[in-house]
């Protein structure tokens, strides 16, 4: 296939993409107002002659004889990084069009050179790279943006969107669907290769000695920093596969949060790190309505299995099913609690509510980790019931688990592992 042919499907890719984004309204523009080209001419008034461009949508407002608004689109299929020339010399034909408000896009499938970034940034263009290895794409605004109006810049984002949400991929490759049970058994294994005494004697997880064993065993450094989203808000962690660390914001030093926060990135380091992403394909999915610590999510796209998955290894590492089993039963005997061992009745009664707190906050101190983690891990592993639940069945998987753990509790009691 010779590169005229490559460069036309990918202006033909480039093409559909926007005349499918304006059928379905995605760009804000209303569809019989605007109209998308091919190969168009426009006059240069420096070149006294037509300049073709790739891809054109023209805006021509109600009652208006001529377009108001131009979108100029360049469609480059690279087998090298994109020369500073074809930027600059983009950007030298879109200036020499007069008679429209415009907007230029220069759409690539390669990286930039040194030096055409600043390019992009001198003319104040719109830029999206299409890397076919990690799909990075990038809009670098300028301060010329300052001189438009909100309703233009709205409109901005809504084409990049448009662009990236269609040429990103939907699937993460290598992502494996782990179910609660499975990655409770990769947990423990994982434990049992650090420190087998942690479960046999339901203990705290000791994350000092963890991060050492972590950096020893797979050269993975855990720093503290200023940790910071691209828009400017906090970050609590970052498991940066590149340079296989894991960042975690100073300020959750010390924190109740903290415990938890860095076993969810540890758990990306274990289950996700030879995913094939880079974050701008990650960011791309859609985040799903959830806390950190309940485990409840819609699971409708890889983002959400993906922290899913690490929130619940995170569970898992820090308050392993059978240990925090075990430990809630050696409590309630201690309390004369004689009958359902293992499980934490929740109802109106004042005694009952009392236990409860008295449960979270014995767990909370063992483990080593906030009461709103411990209660959603209990809620999750059905083991506090409300008079509802009480009445209905587990399923038998769940309460297989449920017996074997409360098996393995009483096996620890009998061994006197308790301190």
């Amino acid at each position: 296939m010779n590169t005229v042919k490559l460069g036309d499907e990918f202006e033909d890719k480039s093409y559909n993409i926007i005349e499918q984004a304006l059928k379905n309204n995605d760009l804000g523009l209303i569809p019989k107002y605007c109209k998308i080209y091919c190969k168009k001419p426009y006059y240069s008034f420096r070149r006294k002659a037509d300049i073709i461009f790739d891809l054109a949508i023209e805006v021509t407002p109600p009652k208006a004889k001529n377009p108001t608004l131009l979108y100029l689109i360049e469609c480059k299929n690279y087998t090298s990084p994109v020369p500073v020339s074809d930027v600059a010399t983009f950007a030298e034909y879109i200036s020499q069009i007069e008679g429209f408000a415009i907007k230029g896009v220069f759409v690539s499938n390669n990286r930039l050179q040194s030096g055409a970034l600043e390019t992009v940034k001198s003319y104040g263009m719109m830029l999206i790279e299409v890397n076919d290895n990690d799909y990075n794409i990038l809009l670098h605004r300028t301060d010329n943006l300052k001189n438009q109006n909100e309703k233009d810049i709205q409109l901005d984002e809504k084409i990049r969107k448009t662009i990236e949400n269609a040429l990103l991929p939907k699937k993460i490759e290598g992502l494996k669907q782990f179910s609660a049970q499975q990655i409770q058994n990769i947990a423990n294994t994982f434990l049992n290769e650090f420190d087998s005494s942690i479960l046999a004697g339901a203990y705290k997880l000791d994350l000092k000695q963890l991060t050492n064993y972590l950096e020893k065993k797979y050269q993975l450094k855990v720093e503290y920093v200023n940790l910071l989203n691209n828009d400017g808000t906090k970050l609590l962690g970052y498991f940066d596969s590149q340079s296989n660390k894991i960042l975690i914001d100073y300020t959750m030093v010390g924190t109740e949060r903290f415990p938890f926060t860095l076993a969810h990135e540890i758990a990306h380091f274990i289950l996700h790190r030879n995913l094939k992403m880079n974050q701008t394909v990650y960011n791309n999915f859609k985040d799903s309505v959830h806390n950190i610590f309940t485990q409840q999510y819609e699971l409708k796209n890889d983002k959400n299995w993906i922290e899913w998955q690490a929130n619940s290894f995170a569970s898992a590492i820090l308050m392993p099913h059978s240990s925090i089993l075990a430990r809630l039963i050696e409590l309630q005997r201690r309390m004369g609690v004689s009958r359902n061992q293992g499980t934490i009745y929740v109802d109106h009664q004042e005694q009952n509510r009392k236990d409860f707190h008295t449960y979270i906050d014995y767990l909370s101190n063992h483990f080593g980790t906030s009461k709103q983690s411990v209660e959603y891990r209990l809620k999750s592993l059905g083991i506090i019931k409300t008079p509802k639940e009480v009445k209905v069945n587990y399923a038998s998987e769940q309460e297989r688990i449920r017996q074997e753990s409360i098996r393995r509790a009483n096996e620890f009691m009998n061994r006197n592992f308790y301190d």
